[in-house]
């Protein structure tokens, strides 16, 4: 006569767990694979597998750095280029798409506050990449008859500024127990949000300068918060790998 174990000898080891109660004895440890996953049995012409969630994060970082280094570079009239011309594709798909899709990504694993800052990051991106675009009407809507802009599309994009200044500053307290690198990311961020802002809203070029100078500085940090998720023991050498000094609770 045949046992519990014996009937269901077809199933993978570990594929019901250890169930006595039902006659079945398997121990549970074997549906759990090397990586402390579970074992996934769904599609049994496949090997065993288990499912797990790549990291985001360093793709987000990295889009805040490339939106944030290119602004900071045609601010700054690098080689003689002016306007944003070149920058709206670029806030457009890797800033506002990816970061939105970081954001949402991490949100669905249950991170609300990465979640949070890389959805709001990426509407900012879309925000300021369409007051540019001709199609949304606003450089339109703040042209004079000749169709030459005025000085309220300065102050509508000083103001714009300074709101998103504001912003960063709840995600700089919502962060002071994450890392040092995710600190220096939102505190230079904020510099340069609020004196690229004030610059437009006073008409200074000096002080407008110091910003974009300060969104190359962010954009360095969001490269430095980016690698020290990307450079793993898995990909390249304990000498290129860096630290973001963790500042969570260890208790």
């Amino acid at each position: 006569m045949s046992t519990a174990n014996d009937s269901s000898s077809s199933q993978p080891a570990g594929y019901y767990g250890n169930d006595l109660e039902k006659g079945v004895d398997r121990q549970i440890e074997r549906m759990i694979t090397p990586g402390g996953h579970p074992i996934d049995y769904s599609q049994p012409g496949i090997p065993a597998q288990h499912r797990k969630y790549g990291n985001p994060v360093p793709v987000g970082l990295l889009a805040f750095a490339a939106n944030f280094y290119l602004f900071g570079l045609y601010g700054l009239g690098l080689r003689g280029v002016g306007g944003v011309n070149g920058l709206v594709p670029l806030l457009t798909l890797f800033g506002g798409v990816g970061q939105s899709m970081v954001g949402w990504f991490e949100m669905f694993i249950g991170n609300t506050y990465s979640g949070t800052m890389f959805i709001s990051f990426g509407g900012f991106c879309f925000g300021l990449a369409c007051m540019f675009i001709p199609s949304f009407g606003v450089i339109a809507g703040y042209s004079d008859a000749n169709g030459v802009l005025t000085d309220q599309f300065s102050q509508a994009l000083g103001e714009y500024l300074l709101v998103w200044a504001g912003i960063v500053v709840l995600f700089f307290l919502a962060s002071l127990r994450a890392s040092v690198a995710i600190l220096a990311v939102l505190g230079t961020a904020f510099m340069a949000f609020l004196l690229v802002g004030c610059g437009l809203l006073v008409g200074s070029v000096a002080v407008g300068k110091a910003g974009y100078a300060f969104c190359i500085i962010a954009a360095t940090m969001g490269v430095w918060a980016s690698m020290a998720g990307f450079w793993t023991p898995d990909t390249t050498y304990p000498w290129v790998r860096i630290s973001p000094i963790d500042l969570s609770p260890k208790d």
